[in-house]
């Protein structure tokens, strides 16, 4: 197993409290000696919201799409079962999976 480094940035460009709208999770991987992990899928990718607005929880991956550059990625996240996002802070744990090899990390935002 090898170790992936994973950084990852969140924004509510659209996303906002009492709308359903992605928002956006910014991932960058790379290998252990910095070149970019490109051709992941959003089956490498999970996403977790380890503090959630109050009122606020589960998420799912909306969307997926690969950056322009080798090992950025976006994810776009909104809520599950219909659920709304909530007024105050995210923090997501962003976990980053190929093969045997995996690195994670935390991306936060707050949802105003």
């Amino acid at each position: 197993m090898a170790r992936l480094i994973v950084t990852a940035l969140s924004e509510d460009t659209v996303a906002a409290p009492g709308n359903r709208l992605s928002n956006y999770i910014c991932v960058s991987v790379t290998d252990a000696e910095g070149t970019p992990v490109a051709g992941l899928t959003a089956d490498n990718f999970k996403v977790d919201p380890m503090v959630a607005a109050p009122g606020g929880a589960a998420l799912r991956i909306n969307s997926f799409f690969k950056g322009r550059l080798p090992g950025f990625y976006y994810l776009n996240v909104t809520p599950a079962n219909m659920g709304t996002w909530k007024h105050g802070v995210y923090i997501f744990a962003v976990v980053v999976e190929k093969g045997k090899d995996q690195g994670q990390t935390l991306a936060s935002v707050l949802m105003d």
